[in-house]
């Protein structure tokens, strides 16, 4: 898969067709998170494929949606984890996964919040203590001509704003991120979806090292949007040649070595 590509046309897909997908196509989605290393252990990670979607639909009006409304689709797909570092940035890495081998599979996808994990779990008759991290509806495209077209990607971040050169605060030019043969992977790398589409991340660009921040927030599943950015991070580079890996065992001082505020996470680095 040419990652680059997918992502370019990536977009959220809200009106689906009511007839189901096929189990090949389905199976092929739900492969791509299974085999997937992730950013952390996969072996705390469950993937689970519900496949009544018109009476689970019925059932999470008020308890799952996007924006509180909840997304009408043949199929849904649920991730649960057990709790563990990083646990919520490796959930959003692997559920962003499947949604791009979704798109290229010619499926539509839509991240959905989970406003009342309890219930969601009883609906969806899970067990055990690991929670619910990430939830996502998949279908065929509806795309009929009295429906607005709803699913046009969303505006983003310039390539000057997504980062800082050697330290916080330091601004990174376009040409700076040329000279080090960055300016396509950032260019893929913002258009990477976020809750809101607040965009929450910032980079630090060093020598041999890409470091990741994103704002604290309350809401602590916000930090799903720093594992989608890190796939897209780690895809758009391998497709250019840059071979590296994510950290996220970050050293205790390397957040004041490059002088991140106390209001943001740094949550790993990558090296190149």
């Amino acid at each position: 898969m040419k990652y680059s590509k997918i992502i370019e046309e990536m977009r959220t897909v809200r009106d689906y067709k009511e007839e189901p997908v096929s189990s090949a196509l389905i199976e092929e989605v739900i492969e791509t998170g299974k085999s997937a290393a992730g950013i952390a252990d996969g072996r705390n990670v469950s993937i689970l494929f519900i496949d009544h979607g018109k009476e689970v639909f019925e059932q999470l009006s008020g308890k799952a949606g996007y924006f509180g409304k909840m997304i009408e689709a043949p199929h849904y797909i649920v991730i649960t984890s057990k709790i563990f570092p990083n646990y919520l940035e490796n959930s959003g890495y692997i559920m962003e996964l499947m949604r791009l081998k979704a798109r290229e599979l010619g499926l539509g996808t839509c991240w959905l919040s989970i406003a009342d994990e309890i219930t969601l779990k009883e609906i969806l008759a899970i067990e055990g203590e690991e929670k619910i991290t990430a939830f996502a509806a998949i279908g065929h495209s509806y795309k009929g001509i009295f429906k607005n077209d709803l699913s046009k990607q969303s505006s983003r971040m310039g390539l000057e704003e997504i980062g800082f050169l050697n330290r916080w605060g330091s601004p990174c030019t376009l040409e700076d991120l040329e000279a080090r043969g960055l300016a396509n992977v950032f260019y893929h790398t913002r258009l990477a979806p976020s809750w809101g589409n607040r965009q929450p991340w910032q980079f630090i660009i060093d020598k041999d090292r890409i470091l990741l921040t994103i704002q604290k927030e309350e809401r602590e599943d916000l930090r799903l949007d720093a594992g989608i950015v890190m796939l897209y991070f780690e895809k758009a580079a391998h497709d250019d040649g840059l071979s590296g890996s994510w950290s996220l065992d970050v050293p205790e001082d390397m957040k004041e070595t490059y002088g991140v505020p106390d209001d943001h996470h740094l949550i790993g680095y990558y090296s190149i």
